[in-house]
């Protein structure tokens, strides 16, 4: 009976996000990315304008603290849109690291477009777990996770890897399933998308995990870690076209420290 309730209670909730949703119809407002249109046009990632904004609102602007005047590590910095926007809310400097060349040719592109001043970013052509040990321990103040967490199914040597550069905080953005277990759902991805993960030599098809909440839970506490989630629905939001996933709780986004948030 209890589980039945509780299986009406989340029901109700996603019916009255989904309500809210379709009543929340006021246009976007501008944002980042519209003073920035480059970024529009330099992937086949999703282009919508108002996600980027809301996505630079909350992973950027929200975490000012420990971006401005902080060194940066952007995993997967696909065209370079978050290194820039943390160079452009004052980091002293940011390292890319992307698999795919033409999206590094993109990022340093769009940097000199801008007026990025050339020694504040380095961008790296290669694989993120390779080139993570080959960066020095005390190197990078914040690392950036945006959009790669649910690409990979190594999540825990990922999480390895960034904690023996021992910086302060991680910015996580990603996918979860919505299991109440902890799982990770294997999922095969196609590696022609730029959106989806980079062909493992070897491997006739790429396997991702998608992670529930509890597991991606599991995994920080695993390292010692703490975490807090930025809230969505508290954020002010009144268009929510494009960021669906945010308002149904199937993508969220926190901060993760070694030490007290």
């Amino acid at each position: 009976m209890r589980a039945f309730a509780a299986d009406a209670v989340r029901a109700f909730h996603f019916l009255m996000r989904r309500a809210e949703r379709r009543f929340l119809r006021t246009p976007p407002p501008r944002g980042f990315f519209d003073e920035h249109p480059r970024f529009m046009a330099t992937s086949g990632t999703v282009q919508a304008v108002n996600r980027l904004n809301q996505r630079y609102a909350a992973c950027i602007a929200a975490n000012e603290k420990i971006i401005r005047g902080k060194r940066i590590l952007d995993l997967t910095s696909h065209d370079g849109r978050f290194s820039f926007a943390a160079l452009a809310l004052g980091a002293s400097h940011v390292l890319g690291i992307e698999a795919r060349e033409r999206l590094v040719a993109d990022s340093v592109a769009a940097m000199r477009e801008y007026g990025a001043k050339e020694d504040s970013y380095r961008f790296i052509l290669g694989d993120v777990f390779a080139e993570l040990d080959r960066i020095p321990p005390g190197s990078v103040d914040t690392v950036f996770c945006f959009g790669f967490f649910y690409h990979t199914i190594r999540h825990v040597t990922l999480l390895a890897k960034i904690a023996r550069l021992q910086p302060a905080h991680v910015i996580i953005d990603t996918d979860i399933s919505l299991s109440r277990d902890p799982i990770v759902r294997l999922r095969a991805e196609r590696v022609e998308l730029e959106r989806d993960a980079v062909a493992v030599p070897g491997m006739k098809m790429v396997l991702s995990g998608l992670p529930s909440r509890g597991a991606l839970e599991l995994e920080l506490t695993s390292l010692g870690w703490q975490w807090r989630y930025f809230n969505w629905h508290s954020a002010g939001i009144r268009c929510w076209d494009d960021i669906v996933d945010y308002h149904e709780g199937r993508r969220v986004t926190l901060v993760a420290s070694p030490a007290p948030l």
